[in-house]
C-alpha cells in the first residue's frame, strides 16, 4: 500500500538519553559541569522553553538549540544509539543520520550539524552528529477518528489543545490525506513528542538498521481516512 503513514514514539524513549555521559553548552551560558551521578542540572527558563518547543515540533532557530556538548564519561557515551538525546533535543548519527538526510523535512527543517567534544571542550569527536529540526507541522491528525486516546488538555497560556498519545498500536491513530503531501517527516499541532513519518522513511530505516535499532523508533501504522 503506497499511502501509508506511521507515527513514532521515539521521543518518549527515555532509554536513548539515559546516562549518556554528555554535558551541554547552551548559547549565552557557560559549560555545564560534569554531571554528578548523571543527574541533569536545573536549566534556565529560556532553555526549558526551547526544549518544550522542540518537543512540541516547532521549527527551531540554531541559537535555541544546544550550542555543543562535551563527554564527561566516554564509556557511557559509547553506548549511545544512532538516535539519541542531546540535552532533550533529538540527535542522530551513523546509519540513522545517513537515512534521514535523504528525506524532506519541509522548509526550515532537516539535520543540523552538531559538535560533541572530548572532556577538554576543545577536541571534537569524529562524528558527524546532528540535531533534528522539524519543519512545518501538518494539521492532519484526526482525533475523532482515532482510537484509544485520552481527552485533550488545554494549555493554560495558549489555549491550545494537547493530546497525550502513548503505547500506541497499529491502526489506532487516524490522519487525513493531507499527511500524504509534502514532507516525509513531520509533527502535528497538539500532538507533542510524536513524529509522523512517510512509508518511504520507515522502509529506508528498516532496510538500513538491525531489528533492535529499528525497534527503538517505536513505530505504529496510522489509518489514512478520507
Amino acid at each position: 500500500m503506497v499511502d501509508q503513514v506511521w507515527i513514532s514514539e521515539v521521543m518518549s524513549n527515555g532509554d536513548l538519553g539515559n546516562k549518556l555521559g554528555l554535558r551541554m553548552k547552551w548559547f549565552g551560558e557557560p559549560w555545564e559541569a560534569p554531571y554528578v551521578h548523571h543527574y541533569v542540572p536545573e536549566r534556565s527558563e529560556r532553555v526549558f522553553a526551547a526544549i518544550c518547543r522542540h518537543y512540541a515540533g516547532h521549527t527551531m532557530q540554531r541559537k535555541d538549540m544546544p550550542e555543543a556538548s562535551a563527554v564527561y564519561s566516554m564509556p557511557h557515551f559509547r553506548r549511545a544509539k544512532d538516535v539519541f538525546f542531546i540535552g532533550a533535543f533529538l540527535g542522530v548519527k551513523g546509519g540513522v543520520a545517513e537515512v534521514l538526510a535523504a528525506f524532506d523535512f519541509g522548509a526550515g527543517g532537516g539535520l543540523v550539524p552538531y559538535t560533541i567534544y572530548e572532556a577538554d571542550e576543545t577536541t571534537p569527536l569524529p562524528g558527524p552528529f546532528y540535531i533534528i529540526n522539524f519543519g512545518p507541522m501538518k494539521d492532519c491528525f484526526l482525533p475523532e477518528a482515532s482510537r484509544n486516546i485520552g481527552k485533550p488538555t488545554i494549555h493554560h497560556q495558549t489555549g491550545e489543545r494537547r493530546w497525550s498519545l502513548r503505547y500506541l498500536g497499529d491502526g489506532q491513530i487516524a490522519v487525513s490525506p493531507a499527511a500524504l503531501a509534502g514532507s516525509d517527516l513531520w509533527m502535528c499541532p497538539g500532538v507533542e513528542g510524536r513524529i509522523f513519518m512517510s512509508k518511504r522513511v520507515v522502509e529506508a530505516l528498516k532496510s538500513a538498521l538491525g531489528d533492535a535499532d529499528f525497534a527503538e523508533f517505536r513505530l505504529s501504522r496510522c489509518r489514512v481516512v478520507g
